[in-house]
């Protein structure tokens, strides 16, 4: 029987015609391969062969980068690249991502920033218009703010890396189909309020920046999140605001405190411009989450401030600390413990500054000592660390008092 002639895929060339594997791929999968491409070499695609002329013009994703192996580039040259780039898109094509990078080389970029604000704000207002469902910013100025609301039905995804970011930019409630939204490194100029129904992942990393000298803190207000990560801060921490559908959550506290009454910081930390704190900061809105990591490089100032109005954890069923929660009379392990009510497992990473350890003993109950003051659902303790010294044999042997005991793994 002879083989069956393999009909031509619309918009293809054919292999066994002289054209390349790739060339024979539909404009569909080629507007794809081009996304994945930085603009320039997207454009530079051109010259490849006729069918290659315009394809660039339709890719699914722009990467639209300076500073990242092009330092030889002027400014006037990037920006009229991009705006060529942008006006001779073909307008109704899908647009599923946009990144725009760009790196302060020999000030040149910053400069520019500072100074044609209105432009790049033009090309972002542009993008936004391309429906864009995934928009990505890395501009390492944290003065460089946007002058515009972003304003989308399509956005599903926002990473900012830098930036500023001022009140009147924090309401993301023109992004009815957000559901993503990162800031890495970002400073917050006043921020009353970050907010959001639709949001449901929220991740704050790399020392983002909030006001100090605010007379209030800022409130994160994001009933629809089922995922945050708070990993260090500077200023004042956030106020988080009720989150009944949090799965999980990552916080760490970077804020050391101190003994000294007189302390400026610890201060200002307790009562900001005469109103004394009163109610639970962070822990409040995480009382719903189902899997929990508390962790701070020194104290846990925040965490233990937020334990004189500790909630109830009804749905935690996993808790991972480190050794922020190991005081002297173990007020902190004995306090959240009493207030996880279905907590299933424990883990304590203690003493260890990388991830790895080199020790883990695993608890398990004594079911004539079982405790009834902390979770009947608890199986699972980890106790990690380096070596077991004398701080770790005294968490170990207060454990052992809710008749927890221990064996090495």
């Amino acid at each position: 029987m002879p083989p069956r002639k393999r009909g031509k895929v619309d918009g293809a060339a054919s292999p066994d015609a002289g054209g390349d594997r790739i060339s024979a791929l539909p404009d569909d999968a080629l507007h794809h391969l081009l996304s994945f491409l930085p603009a320039e070499d997207a454009v530079r695609t051109c010259v490849l062969a006729r069918r290659w002329r315009h394809l660039w013009k339709s890719a699914t994703g722009l990467r639209i980068w300076f500073g990242y192996g092009n330092e030889l580039q002027s400014v006037k040259k990037f920006r009229e690249f991009v705006i060529h780039l942008l006006l001779l898109r073909k307008r109704h094509s899908s647009l599923h991502t946009c990144e725009l990078r760009l790196r302060n080389s020999a000030s040149l970029c910053t400069h520019w920033l500072r100074k044609d604000r209105l432009g790049l704000n033009l090309w972002i207002r542009h993008i936004l218009d391309c429906e864009v469902r995934t928009l990505r910013l890395k501009i390492r100025d944290p003065y460089f703010c946007l002058h515009l609301p972003l304003v989308s039905q399509h956005l599903t995804t926002l990473a900012f890396v830098g930036l500023g970011w001022t009140d009147d930019l924090c309401d993301f409630s023109n992004c009815p189909n957000l559901e993503h939204l990162e800031f890495d490194g970002s400073t917050f100029h006043g921020v009353q309020q970050i907010s959001s129904k639709s949001l449901k992942y929220l991740s704050f990393s790399n020392n983002c920046d909030f006001d100090f000298y605010m007379e209030s803190d800022t409130l994160i207000c994001t009933p629809s999140l089922v995922s945050l990560r708070l990993d260090k801060h500077s200023g004042s921490p956030p106020i988080l605001d009720s989150m009944p559908s949090l799965k999980e959550a990552f916080l760490r506290d970077p804020f050391m405190g101190c003994d000294d009454q007189d302390c400026y910081t610890c201060i200002h930390d307790k009562v900001q411009f005469g109103y004394e704190y009163n109610k639970c900061v962070l822990l409040q809105g995480l009382s719903e989450a189902e899997n929990l990591t508390l962790m701070s490089d020194y104290k846990g100032a925040h965490f233990f401030r937020d334990l004189e109005w500790c909630p109830t954890f009804n749905n935690l069923r996993t808790l991972l600390l480190n050794e922020w929660c190991v005081d002297p009379d173990f007020y902190v392990l004995n306090c959240i413990l009493k207030h996880s009510p279905v907590l299933e497992k424990l883990t304590l990473h203690l003493f260890t500054k990388a991830p790895q350890h080199k020790l883990e003993m695993i608890g398990r109950y004594n079911q004539m000592e079982r405790s009834a003051t902390i979770s009947k659902h608890l199986k699972e303790i980890r106790v990690q660390c380096e070596v077991v010294n004398n701080k770790v044999y005294k968490v170990l042997k207060f454990l052992g008092t809710f008749g927890i005991h221990f064996l090495f793994k």
